[in-house]
């Protein structure tokens, strides 16, 4: 009995060890700095080009950002539901891990059962890319790093972080700790909404008014 109250406890020991190790090892982007204390089941909906992030690796491991963008045929440079995010010759990574597939990145673009908030896009590829963003050291969820999204943020693009490790990928964001680049109306559209709704209500006063 002994030895299995032991043998139990060592496993637990173990297994608390690795699932440290997991979390040490894990990178989020945020669309704010106030969500990377939440917990998004889904893509984070982001209309800043600013992005945050925060996670623990070892000092020396390089930040990488991935950039999808949709494309609405099969031309992008990802383009095979065979294949993951990785095996696309212009990331240039070998990591052991699948994840993300093509069929994935595509429900999280688009949203709806099972994938979250619809999000109005949709594609059949992406055209992806990614960019050096510096030496990563590590930074809480409370105190995250800022950074410029790169390339040339549109709506529809999706962004995923990866820490890499001596060439090799040790850390990959999940979905619910990626970006999803959406349009948000100029400050001149907003005014002349609300100039508009004002104009109606007044029109709507009126004629209960008169009536």
């Amino acid at each position: 009995m002994r030895k299995l109250i032991a043998s139990g406890l060592v496993l637990a020991a173990f297994s608390f060890v690795l699932a440290g190790a997991a979390k040490a090892d894990s990178v989020h982007l945020c669309a704010t700095a106030a969500a990377c204390t939440g917990n998004p089941g889904s893509v984070q909906f982001t209309g800043s080009t600013t992005g945050f992030v925060y996670g623990q690796a070892s000092a020396g491991d390089t930040l990488y950002i991935v950039v999808m963008t949709p494309v609405a045929d099969n031309s992008g440079n990802w383009n095979s539901t065979s294949t993951s995010l990785w095996s696309v010759p212009a990331l240039n990574e070998t990591p052991s891990q699948t994840f993300p597939t093509l069929t994935s990145a595509i429900c999280e673009l688009e949203g709806g059962p099972g994938c979250g908030t619809p999000s109005g896009f949709s594609a059949k590829s992406f055209n992806v890319a990614d960019y050096y963003v510096g030496v990563w050291s590590g930074a809480k969820d409370t105190s995250p790093l800022s950074f410029t999204l790169p390339g040339s943020p549109a709506a529809g693009d999706m962004y995923m972080g990866f820490v890499e490790n001596g060439g090799q990928v040790v850390a990959v964001t999940p979905w619910s700790s990626s970006l999803l680049k959406v349009t948000v109306p100029e400050p001149s559209s907003l005014a002349l909404l609300g100039v508009g709704l004002l104009g109606f209500v007044g029109l709507a006063g009126r004629k209960l008014i008169t009536g």
